[in-house]
């Protein structure tokens, strides 16, 4: 069968080579030969045309899970960032100078103190987040649409976007630093306890009531942050939990109206939702846990009945974020699980750039008896 092919093909290519070189005066042998490679040829150069086809496909989640990241955490944004810092994709390697040397007016000692400057390191690990391997049968391959292969790819983008945001929030407030510069965890001090109206308590699994936000409670912590001299218009933000977002800015409030007439188009796509007491507010489904005594619970942790919501403040450059980007992994036609596996790893590192957490603050809900 494949000579008869062949040969078929051959008097096809030999027909028109006559016929190029009856009426475009080509020469018959040599358009039949290139007729007969292009045929050879194209098999091949489809398979590679479909290779990467493949090969830009994961380029494409790649780029869209750090887009997601950043589109659904605007947050993110407002923060410094140390991507160029980044070392193989894992370690965070910050230089710091050790500073300046003393300036005198009128020096009359002589010879002068020779200074030598001591320089220092702040380095990091990034955290590394990877999904579980999801498996997509070959069966599901061939029955079901793109779209619903999309929708299993992207539960686990959605996961791994919200822990990424969720760790980042927390390494701000538990920095872990390897340097004399390293700060380890926000200072009782910086937790500044709600003074609004009874509210029932809102973490999960907490009981009992609770003091809500006001504000007063976010004048306050403008107060908190000027006594700090960390107070700079313009790149001050609060993440507010929804609970305190409800209570600070009711929606039967003609000055709540007031308060969001005064975000810009811009800053509504960058996710600020209102402008008050020189805060840009923002808010997400979770933000911080702390327990009764005020340590922060750490994303995940088991709740309890006397656990308290917390809202975010900080200086735009008092945190500090290094994204190292995003990997996707396939193994397609899997001969042991006869179908297609995919997964997703990430990694990125946070921190408070002061040891002191100067520009950041939380505010925590009080315990109301």
């Amino acid at each position: 069968m494949k000579w008869i092919n062949l040969l078929f093909n051959i008097m096809v290519a030999l027909f028109i080579g006559v016929a190029a070189q009856t009426y475009l005066g080509l020469n018959a042998y040599a358009t039949a030969a290139g007729i007969m490679a292009t045929g050879a040829l194209l098999p091949k150069m489809a398979k590679d045309v479909n290779m990467s086809f493949m090969a830009i496909q994961k380029e494409i989640w790649q780029n869209h899970i750090e887009q997601e990241i950043f589109a659904d955490n605007s947050f993110l944004q407002f923060c410094h960032r140390a991507d160029d810092n980044v070392l193989n994709g894992r370690v965070v390697h910050i230089p710091q100078s050790g500073g300046s040397g003393n300036v005198v007016k009128n020096r009359s000692t002589l010879p002068a103190t020779v200074r030598k400057r001591t320089d220092t390191d702040i380095i990091y690990l990034c955290d590394e987040f990877t999904t579980d391997p999801v498996l997509i049968p070959h069966a599901d391959t061939k029955e079901l649409s793109y779209d619903k292969i999309n929708s299993v790819l992207g539960e686990d983008r959605d996961k791994l976007v919200t822990s990424v945001a969720e760790e980042t929030i927390y390494n701000w407030l538990n920095s872990p630093v390897w340097s004399p510069y390293g700060a380890t965890a926000l200072p009782a001090g910086a937790k500044i306890l709600t003074t609004g109206d009874t509210v029932t308590a809102s973490a999960p699994d907490a009981t009992g009531n609770r003091k809500g936000a006001s504000l007063t409670d976010l004048q306050r912590m403008q107060n908190y942050f000027r006594n700090q001299n960390r107070w700079f218009p313009g790149k001050m933000y609060a993440m507010l939990t929804p609970n305190m977002l409800m209570e600070c800015f009711p929606a039967n409030s003609v000055i709540t109206a007031t308060y969001m007439q005064n975000v810009t188009e811009k800053e509504q796509r960058e996710g600020v939702i209102f402008k008050a007491q020189g805060w840009n507010i923002m808010s997400r489904t979770s933000v911080a846990r702390t327990a009764t005594d005020g340590t922060i619970k750490a994303p995940g942790a088991a709740g309890a009945t006397t656990d308290d919501e917390a809202s975010l403040f900080w200086y735009k450059e008092a945190v500090e974020l290094a994204w190292a980007g995003v990997e996707a992994f396939e193994n397609e036609g899997d001969p042991q699980y006869y179908g297609d596996i995919y997964s997703f790893l990430t990694r990125s590192g946070s921190r408070a750039r002061r040891t002191g957490y100067e520009g950041v603050a939380l505010l925590r809900q009080a315990k109301d008896s």
